[in-house]
């Protein structure tokens, strides 16, 4: 399974570590059996590897009848109930083989594990104990055996404190008797795509595809295969969409043209149909297994889970950055995050601070449970956090997604009540504390302002609180552009375009339902003698001239459109609204374009290529008897000479 290294080989390895000891035995005088028990015995084995379990019951059973006091016979027996999950019958043979063996080594460690699966964790501590009493080796078994002494512990509590939330299974249309997780979404979060893993084998392993589901009158529609050229006979999975739906994020194992076991691959929409992946290649790609791909909305952060090496054991949390030159070489996120045990199934939500992840190392409730932490100014992230009960379980518990709300969350996990089989994907509303930041989303559309044709472009956005740049792409076809942002902020944005004059404006981002936008329209003018533009990001305080620091991104703007363009001449206009003494605005206007001008000449433009004016309230173009229509009337703007 993507995303699981193999859980069941641990059980393959105890049995032959088992049989071993049954070996040494033997060895010593103790447990010799007759050439026929022992055939009996042999078949059993051949016949619980080729996963024909009950006739493999059927064997050791014989071999018992004839040599009660068999061992191995036993350890087998119970190991294949395991294998069948039959588990009150696992535990009545391995009880037995205690009576036969006392100090059994795996008999102990297993009754442990079952009982922490079944949550009788005073059961599962007393076991795990008595391992670690016979046990005098610090062998994986004996750290492993002491971590769910540890977890049983925090169970406990946990189980004492419960978070208030009721997972709820997302139903037939979506959950199977198939292995189910996973889940991503579009930016609307009106489709929904997941992993499902199929039982039919496929060159002797489980056969992995990616599905989706729409989301039809508040109901999903049964899940579809995605098809070629995403889904092949190889294993796909773990997946993740761009914020602006262009491009999909995920996993292909064994796939021609892989570099390792296990690649990050990217397809791109083109006009509406998914087009041939591609292997991200180094340095995110290695011949190690990289794995669960998480984008960031911004498209600059690719968050991944890895064994490669440099890591702190087992599988790690890596990111990667975009940037001019490709992708940049992956750094782990650190102890703060990763241990010595596995960490898989980054999420990072669309206000791109907040990580969710599951975790096999921090003190948690069993096999894998999900954490939250979020990301501080200095760079570094928080503590993580546990996600408590009955969110976490002593199952597994995997990739929880959480939607741009912050609050409403969909995750995988195999120990639920009301399961369909296996991993199926469960949605609840998480506690205030666990939340991330509510995020909304922007839809504009970027055109010709004369012909109305669209234009592909680049669309840059900045919280004017001077958080990080946002930057997105018009689709080539559409001239659209789908960007999160956090609600409530108010944001800058800049369209530059060879050939066009540079557009700018600025907003305030409303909340907005999950599946609608809030939608914005931008007509570019070309480049001709006469042209106008807004600069709408230049701030000054009232009644002063000096420049403020949201201001530079404009400034920055407008300085790299005259060096692109170096046989144009623009003026620089101040203008004011008509409220106070008319040639008091006029001095005022006029000293503000100054600023910029003088900004530009500071920066390297040509002061032949500048000049500056002001026109205080003559030139209005909105009402002055109202407060939005004076703001409009106090602008800088520049026109093409």
């Amino acid at each position: 399974m993507i995303g699981i290294k193999q859980k069941l080989g641990l059980l393959l390895v105890l049995f032959i570590m088992a049989s071993s000891c049954g070996t040494t035995q033997q060895a010593n005088g103790q447990n010799v059996v007759s050439k026929k028990v022992q055939g009996l015995f042999n078949e059993g084995l051949k016949k619980q590897s080729y996963g024909d379990y009950d006739e493999a019951i059927k064997y050791f059973k014989q071999a018992i009848k004839k040599e009660p006091g068999y061992t191995d016979a036993h350890d087998a027996l119970a190991n294949t109930y395991q294998r069948k999950n039959e588990l009150d019958n696992a535990i009545s043979v391995y009880k037995k083989l205690l009576t036969i063996k006392s100090d059994h080594y795996f008999a102990l460690y297993e009754l442990g594990s079952i009982y922490f699966d079944r949550e009788s964790l005073d059961s599962s501590a007393y076991y795990f104990g008595q391992f670690l009493s016979v046990n005098k080796t610090n062998d994986r078994y004996a750290k492993t055996a002491e971590v769910k002494i540890q977890n049983i512990s925090f169970a406990k509590e946990a189980m004492k404190n419960p978070v208030d939330i009721t997972p709820t299974n997302m139903g037939p249309s979506i959950n199977t008797r198939e292995q189910e997780y996973s889940p991503a979404f579009s930016i609307d979060e009106q489709t929904l795509y997941i992993t499902r893993r199929e039982g039919q084998l496929t060159n002797n392993r489980p056969n992995e595809d990616l599905y989706y589901a729409e989301n039809i009158g508040d109901n999903w529609t049964e899940i579809k295969n995605l098809g070629p050229p995403i889904n092949t006979v190889e294993n796909e999975g773990a997946f993740s969409v761009s914020a602006d739906g262009h491009y999909i994020f995920f996993t292909s194992c064994s796939r021609p043209g892989g570099k390792g076991q296990c690649d990050i691959w990217l397809t791109i929409d083109k006009d509406g149909k998914w087009g041939q992946p591609l292997n991200l290649q180094s340095p995110i790609n290695t011949k190690n297994w990289e794995s669960q791909p998480s984008i960031s909305s911004n498209g600059r952060i690719l968050y991944f889970a890895s064994d490669r090496l440099g890591g702190f054991g087992g599988i790690d949390i890596w990111k990667s950055t975009f940037t001019d030159s490709g992708w940049s070489k992956p750094v782990n996120l650190g102890p703060e995050i990763n241990t010595s045990k596995d960490e898989q199934f980054p999420f990072i939500h669309s206000d791109n601070v907040t990580l969710y992840f599951s975790s096999e190392g921090h003190p948690g409730m069993g096999k894998s449970d999900l954490f939250v932490t979020h990301l501080r100014p200095d760079g570094k992230w928080q503590k993580p956090q546990n996600l408590g009960y009955p969110i976490n379980t002593t199952g597994y518990d995997w990739n929880i997604v959480v939607s741009r709300d912050g609050k409403t969350a969909y995750y995988s996990s195999d120990k639920m009540p009301d399961g369909k089989g296996g991993l199926d994907i469960y949605t609840f509303e998480l506690p205030t504390e666990l939340r991330a930041t509510q995020v909304s989303y922007v839809r504009g559309l970027v055109r010709d302002a004369v012909t109305k044709k669209p234009l592909q472009t680049t669309v840059v956005l900045t919280p004017l609180d001077g958080n990080a740049t946002t930057q997105s792409y018009t689709n080539r076809s559409t001239g659209v552009f789908v960007v999160p942002l956090i609600a409530k902020k108010q944001y800058a944005l800049t369209i530059d375009k060879k050939g066009y004059l540079f557009h700018s404006e600025n907003f305030d981002m409303p909340e907005v339902p999950s599946d609608k936008p809030f939608e914005i329209i931008v007509d570019l003018q070309k480049v001709q003698v006469g042209k106008s533009v807004v600069l709408n990001n230049i701030f000054f305080d009232t009644d002063k001239f000096a420049l403020k620091d949201e201001s530079n991104k404009e400034l920055q703007k407008l300085y790299t459109f005259l060096a692109d363009n170096k046989d144009l001449r623009i003026e620089i206009s101040g203008h004011t609204d008509n409220v106070g003494d008319a040639k008091y605005n006029l001095e005022l206007s006029k000293n503000r374009a100054k600023s910029v001008y003088q900004y530009l000449v500071d920066q390297g433009i040509a002061s032949d290529r500048l000049s500056y004016n002001g026109y205080g309230d003559t030139q209005p173009i909105a009402d002055n008897s109202n407060k939005e229509g004076r703001a409009a009337n106090r602008r800088t703007t520049f026109t093409v000479l």
